[in-house]
């Protein structure tokens, strides 16, 4: 017996003082110095502690596996995936909490495929919320996988600003071109998103903000789906605050995904059959969804949204419409070719507008487009004459809308398309088809015409009686015109002349029309001069709401209303926390007027070149993220595509809290989404901000502000002006400005410690974040590179700056 109960007392220490095995059963933790092996997924799970979700390695096809977590009841409800788009072969690949305490998953050949961020865990759990979390030895929580979504958001899992859904491919099962998101508006939204396009698809872009009942700059972007079936986002209109599930109540388990349609769809299950459903949808028009059909490609409903290709195209890949369609012909810029244009009756390609062009007629429109080898079609809206040449048909849909919008493509004359089928939606209305819940009512498409009229001994009494009613309402509506053309019109005449004349009638729904007298008060007589700008001089005054405002008055009417007309197109599309607000214009008679946002700071040019006052390392941290965000917005998230083609410190104005407001867009160009666009050659910039294609005669692209905010950048870090910097002339400036970066390129690369120290501002006594301050130098050099393809986007910055900052943070 004694013999017997040593051996047992060995045993068990054995088993205590030895990592914890990998067993059959499913586990609640995963210890440092353990595994979870994709030969056991059958068998060897993380499971929470109420048993809801799992975690280990989920099959997507063949002999190939994700790390993820799935709801137990349904392996196919995933919802997260640490290696989606790589996944791990059958064998030999592995899930370890290693002896430092970091978390990788392994392939075949010992390749780390993935690492969680941490590396002082000492465990991993999976909760009941379905977060995987790494805790240290005192139970905090130093990773977890929300932080770190992929297309599915879990009851109580917060949506921030720096997460997103992003959604799976069908087949290949890696992430596909649709985000669900806060945009730079902090509007939780869709979006479509490649290489080539960014585009927001819902809320509707088509819509002003308010008209899809949400807020614009939240101090906060928060997001939320609680355990009800409640969704809750700070951008939500308090008249909608809360978008509410159908089957609205505890109890229920749920995930809001992403689907690879691009829709989002909150799904519930059913306890009795243990299938999901969808209790609420974010789009319910699909083919509001962008790049559903590929390029070229055209979705209409037959009922069922379907995807077609116009006439003259044929479909790139069959059995894969993300593909698009190509064309069955070839239209040459090389000499007059005979040209035709296909009618497309409601049917509309969003985006990719090269100009548009205002009150014209539909033949003017076409040769517009005929003259453009470019353009592959033009969009026009009968009745107010709005000409929208394109230069990349994407985003096509046909569906019948409030507005008449008929499209024409460019063919050849030698197709033959009288026996080609246009895509046409056969649906009679465009209102979106909402879930009716509650009593079901029945509606009679049919009536018998002899319930339509039933005579009466009593109609020739009621025949009288609004006959008078009748009368007496034709003759105030004759007294009210009257007043109207007689009284009315000839105060308003002299400040709406030239606005309606112009086609900004409804400019005038959305900003203030300010008379000469108005901004001549406010200004004192114009007596506060603020300075010069691109376009004209510009004033401070006060506003009858005590509001401090800069009015921006253009020169001379023959050179300054063209710019007018550029500036408020522009500025008709711009509302972000970080470009100053229009307040509204004036135009009477020869006053050209701009009521602008007051920036108490002035410009950053002043404070970084001119004040006594230094900006602190933190302050221009912040200002450089303004910035990005502010140009990402003009280049990503505006229903147009805007470049500013001006960006310098003298246009960048602060705020009392220092933050950034770019301003002055008499040069900005509203540009197509393809990038190309021969329409911005007469804009001109300044020397040493502008990028080296500008001068080379190449069409502009949004390239050439990214160019100039690497300038920025640069002065920002090293408070000198670019001038000070190469020490060149103007006509030098570029190519001393070359040579500098590669001197910074070459210091970079050979991570001298000291250099760096040198070049930030003096001013700032040695205060400064070495880290943050790498990464500024080192952005501001990609954001420089000669060749234009090679510089990054505002909107990769502005996440390269995020990433920065959140890193310091930590």
């Amino acid at each position: 017996m004694s013999a017997q109960l040593l051996a047992l007392l060995l045993s068990s220490t054995l088993m205590l003082s030895s990592p914890p095995l990998i067993g059959a059963a499913a586990r609640d933790t995963l210890r440092r110095k353990s595994s979870i092996a994709v030969e056991d997924h059958d068998t060897h799970t993380l499971r929470s502690p109420d048993r809801t979700f799992s975690c280990g390695f989920h099959r997507v096809y063949k002999d190939a596996f994700t790390f993820s977590v799935w709801y137990t009841d349904d392996e196919a409800a995933v919802v997260w995936s640490a290696n989606r788009g790589t996944p791990v072969h059958a064998w030999g690949a592995a899930a370890t909490l290693r002896k430092d305490g970091a978390m990788v998953l392994t392939d075949y050949d010992g390749t780390v495929v993935w690492q969680a961020d941490a590396k002082s865990a000492e465990y991993a759990q999976l909760l009941d919320t379905g977060n995987l979390v790494l805790k240290n030895s005192s139970g905090d929580v130093v990773w977890q996988s929300f932080d770190s979504p992929t297309d599915t958001f879990l009851p109580t899992q917060r949506i921030t600003d720096a997460s997103k859904l992003v959604s799976t491919t069908d087949q290949l099962h890696v992430p596909g071109h649709y985000t669900f998101r806060f945009s730079d508006q902090s509007m939780l939204s869709l979006i479509y998103d490649n290489a080539n396009m960014t585009s927001v698809y819902w809320p509707d872009p088509d819509f002003m903000y308010y008209e899809n009942n949400r807020n614009l700059y939240n101090s906060t972007r928060i997001a939320s789906l609680d355990d009800s079936g409640e969704i809750f986002s700070s951008d939500f209109a308090k008249s909608s605050r809360v978008r509410y599930a159908s089957d609205t109540g505890a109890g229920i388990k749920r995930r809001l995904k992403l689907d690879n349609d691009g829709n989002v769809r909150l799904y519930s299950l059913n306890n009795s059959d243990k299938k999901w459903t969808v209790s609420w949808i974010a789009e319910f028009q699909p083919c509001m969804t962008h790049g559903l059909c590929g390029p070229y490609g055209i979705c209409h409903y037959s009922p069922a949204p379907t995807c077609s290709c116009p006439p003259g195209y044929k479909m790139r890949n069959p059995g894969n419409w993300t593909q698009g369609c190509m064309p069955i012909f070839d239209i040459s810029c090389q000499g007059e070719q005979n040209l035709t244009f296909l009618e497309l009756r409601n049917t509309d390609y969003w985006g990719s507008d090269q100009q548009r062009i205002e009150k014209v007629s539909r033949e003017i429109c076409q040769n517009v487009c005929r003259d453009d080898c470019t353009c592959k079609g033009f969009q026009y809206q009968e009745g107010n004459g709005t000409c929208y040449p394109k230069s990349l048909l994407f985003n096509g849909r046909s569906f019948p809308t409030p507005t008449v919008r008929t499209m024409y493509i460019k063919l050849p004359s030698s197709l033959d398309t009288s026996k080609l089928q246009i895509p046409q939606s056969n649906v009679l209305d465009s209102a979106p088809r909402k879930p009716v819940c509650g009593p079901i009512s029945t509606i009679f498409t049919e009536q018998n015409p002899s319930y339509l009229h039933k005579p009466s001994q009593e109609e020739p009494k009621w025949f009288y009686f609004y006959g008078f009613i009748g009368a007496f309402f034709i003759i105030e509506v004759f007294f009210f015109t009257f007043a109207w053309f007689f009284v009315l019109r000839r105060e308003l005449k002299s400040s709406q002349v030239w606005a309606a004349e112009e086609g900004y009638k409804m400019m005038t729904n959305h900003f203030r029309m300010y008379s000469y007298r108005e901004l001549a008060k406010a200004t004192e007589k114009f007596a506060h001069e603020l300075g010069w700008g691109g376009t004209g001089v510009a004033y401070k005054g006060i506003l009858d709401d005590d509001r401090l405002v800069v009015v921006k008055k253009l020169g001379n009417i023959r050179h300054s209303r063209e710019e007018f007309n550029d500036e408020l197109h522009v500025i008709a599309r711009i509302n972000h926390m970080n470009l100053v607000r229009i307040y509204g214009f004036c135009s009477e008679r020869s006053h050209r007027m701009l009521v602008l946002e007051y920036a108490e700071k002035g410009s950053l040019a002043h404070i970084l070149f001119k004040s006594k006052i230094s900006l602190e390392w933190n302050q221009r941290f912040n200002i450089a993220l303004g910035v990005a965000k502010g140009l990402a917005y003009l280049h990503h998230e505006c229903l147009e595509w805007i470049i500013h083609c001006n960006l310098k410190p003298e246009n960048i104005l602060l705020d009392q809290d220092l933050e950034p407001k770019i301003t002055d867009f008499g040069l900005a160009k509203l540009v197509n989404r393809s990038g190309d666009n021969q329409n911005v050659t007469r804009a001109r910039g300044t020397i040493g901000y502008i990028a080296p294609e500008w001068i080379s005669g190449l069409p502009i692209t949004a390239k050439v502000d990214v160019y100039s905010y690497g300038v920025v950048l640069l002065e920002l870090v090293s408070g000198t002006r670019v001038f000070d910097l190469v020490k060149g002339e103007d006509e030098k400036v570029h190519v001393m400005l070359k040579k500098f970066i590669k001197m910074l390129s070459y210091r970079l690369d050979r991570e001298e410690p000291f250099w760096i120290a040198e070049f930030v501002d003096f001013r700032l006594g040695g205060e400064f974040d070495y880290s943050q301050a790498k990464a500024l130098i080192k952005l501001s050099v990609s954001c420089l590179e000669e060749e234009r393809k090679k510089r990054p986007t505002m909107e990769s910055v502005v996440e390269s700056l995020l990433s920065v900052d959140l890193a310091i943070d930590q």
